[in-house]
């Protein structure tokens, strides 16, 4: 009887097992037969789920970004104020330790994607930039509705995360502290955006 092999699982399995050695080598220098060797299978196998290795690629950082979304929401449900929920939300890639070393992959990413944009990767990177949005954007409706903000606050989640993203881009290249101007910025729009109630 033959061995069914869910595709789907198998890929985020080789994924999953590649993930150090992503954050390890980057995106230029990792190479197929690295991940086959990690992976435990034969470099051909890897096109049995793969079409190329920027799709090995891509599946390694959606891994990183389920998990930042996963973390999100959790910010967005808890009991933190609006304004500690959203500081918290934009900290996130500059706190944590691991947040640390998969941001200078994500930024390699942005690099390739601005500088020899494709499709594909242009289609990943709007997928992640409005999934975040919609998280951050749920955070400042709830605010809307308690009456916290002013109705225009919703203007504002597409800006932050293209704030958010330059950050991003920036802080690799200067020594810029990110969360400060990430406070400052959500301070000075709350003092404009919180109502007088």
């Amino acid at each position: 009887m033959a061995i069914i092999v869910d595709k789907e699982e198998k890929r985020r399995t080789i994924a999953l097992s590649c993930r150090e050695l992503l954050l390890e080598h980057g995106i230029k220098n990792l190479t197929v037969s690295q991940i086959a060797e990690t992976a435990g299978i034969g470099k051909g196998t890897i096109y049995e789920y793969f079409s190329n290795k920027e799709d090995i690629v891509f599946e390694i950082i959606s891994s990183f970004i389920k998990e930042h979304e996963n973390r999100l929401k959790q910010i967005a449900q808890s009991d933190l104020s609006t304004k500690e929920k959203l500081l918290s939300f934009y900290f996130l890639f500059f706190d944590e330790e691991i947040a640390k070393e998969q941001l200078r992959t994500y930024r390699e990413f942005l690099a390739i994607t601005m500088t020899d944009p494709t499709e594909q990767t242009m289609a990943f990177s709007q997928n992640y930039i409005q999934r975040f949005s919609t998280i951050s954007s749920e955070i400042i409706e709830e605010a809307v509705k308690r009456g916290e903000l002013r109705p225009e606050a919703h203007v504002i989640v597409q800006n932050l995360t293209i704030y958010h993203t330059g950050l991003i881009v920036e802080t690799s290249k200067s020594g810029i502290d990110a969360k400060a101007m990430i406070t400052e910025l959500l301070d000075t729009l709350f003092a404009l955006m919180e109502t007088s109630a």
